[in-house]
């Protein structure tokens, strides 16, 4: 595990379908957002790949979400586009 360097949470890396590094929030969500969610494939890897859950989706999996969701200052890492 490792920190948030803007909020100090602790967050997982994983990486997307894509093959990009991505933050997200260490414990399962029980939350009501759908949004940012993902479920995780390759548990046995160092690190594993992020699988996009959209709602309805993967129902009896743990779902993780995007600490770019959660965090309180995520706009300062969002690269523009």
């Amino acid at each position: 595990m490792s920190r948030c360097r803007s909020c100090g949470a602790e967050i997982r890396w994983v990486l997307t379908e894509r093959g990009k590094r991505m933050p997200l929030d260490p414990e399962p969500y029980h939350g009501d957002s759908p949004a940012g969610l993902f479920v995780l494939r390759g548990h046995d890897q160092l690190v594993p790949t992020a699988i996009a859950a959209p709602a309805g989706a993967f129902e009896e999996e743990p779902h993780f979400r995007s600490h770019f969701a959660s965090c309180p200052h995520a706009e300062q890492h969002r690269r523009s586009r």
